[in-house]
């Protein structure tokens, strides 16, 4: 236990002890919390400050300063409601359930029961948040995936993946020692330790096709915190932008691999999951994009914009010849 969670611990313990022995020693209290006596006085004037929300002199614990300094002994008082069961305001409790709710939803089948459990019983002991009390979810759906992949980490299985790329015909095959799902802007993701690739990796579950248990997996340490959505993309689909200096807001909006100051603004260097995005992403930029390399990359973009002109009788972007030419 660390130092923090010692400290805290004794304080909560602290009060009880006070409120069932009224003008204890200080030197007894401290005997039985096995520290100094001065360690005491320092918590109760900690205990002192807290309290009720409001801090007002009737929302605090009271405590005999004059006491302890003058005749060693402790009293504390108006520090009844802690032992009072916590009641929960409406908006707690309806706040507390939808949490629970989205638990329930991305929940280890093993985990499940209990929050269903504690979702139970918290609408039987607060039965003002009614009938029918607030749905909520992750937004992932249900996904017999989800539910296999969370077995997979709870039993600690080494798979192999059949991953389709997004907006692509094309798969990929890893092989995978998954630690943990996450959901993405209502999208179910797997996390975790690409054996092709010696580094962390997620996959979008709704892309999976196939996977198969191999054997067992090996511990790889703990994840970062934040692995990028586009971290699991070949580097050959990366493609590199030079923008304009007001542009440079897209390395901090888009997951960006490498983004590096130069004369002319910015060259960021994006891996690409989706031809689409890379479009909408050029067109919104306009002439804030310098330079696009490799220049196929911008070919979806120019065939929109071509597309557009067209439909609005305009002329037309002549991109044919720059086609050629780049290939």
């Amino acid at each position: 236990m660390t130092h923090s969670q010692t400290e805290v611990t004794r304080l909560l313990s602290l009060v009880p002890y006070l409120r069932a022995h009224p003008g204890v020693p200080l030197t007894r209290v401290a005997e039985v919390f096995g520290v100094r006596p001065a360690r005491i006085v320092a918590d109760l004037k900690t205990l002192w400050m807290c309290g009720l929300p409001g801090g007002l002199p009737d929302d605090l614990i009271d405590i005999d300063m004059d006491a302890v300094d003058a005749e060693g002994t402790v009293t504390i008082g108006n520090a009844d409601i802690l032992p009072r069961p916590m009641r929960l305001t409406p908006d707690e409790a309806w706040s507390l359930l939808a949490a629970l709710q989205v638990v329930a939803d991305l929940a280890d089948p093993s985990v499940r029961p209990a929050v269903e459990s504690a979702i139970a019983t918290l609408r039987t002991v607060v039965p003002q948040i009614g009938p029918d009390p607030v749905q909520a979810s992750a937004g992932a759906g249900t996904d017999h995936r989800r539910e296999w992949f969370a077995h997979a980490v709870a039993e600690g299985w080494r798979v192999r993946l059949v991953h389709r790329r997004q907006e692509d015909d094309r798969t990929t095959s890893p092989v995978v020692d998954p630690v943990r799902i996450e959901v993405r802007e209502g999208h179910s993701y797997l996390l975790g330790w690409s054996l092709e690739r010696g580094a962390w990796r997620t996959w979008r579950l709704d892309r999976v096709e196939r996977a198969e248990h191999l054997g067992e997996s090996v511990g790889h340490g703990l994840p970062p915190a934040e692995v990028s959505w586009f971290s699991d993309v070949p580097a050959r689909d990366e493609v590199t932008l030079t923008v304009a200096p007001s542009a440079r807001w897209v390395a901090e909006y888009h997951p960006a691999r490498r983004v590096e100051k130069i004369p002319e603004g910015w060259q960021i260097t994006f891996a690409i999951a989706s031809r689409g995005w890379l479009a909408d992403l050029l067109i919104s930029l306009g002439p804030e994009v310098l330079d696009v390399t490799p220049p196929e990359a911008a070919w979806p973009a120019a065939r929109a914009l071509s597309a557009a002109a067209r439909a609005n009788g305009l002329t037309e972007p002549d991109i044919a010849a720059s086609e050629k030419e780049d290939r």
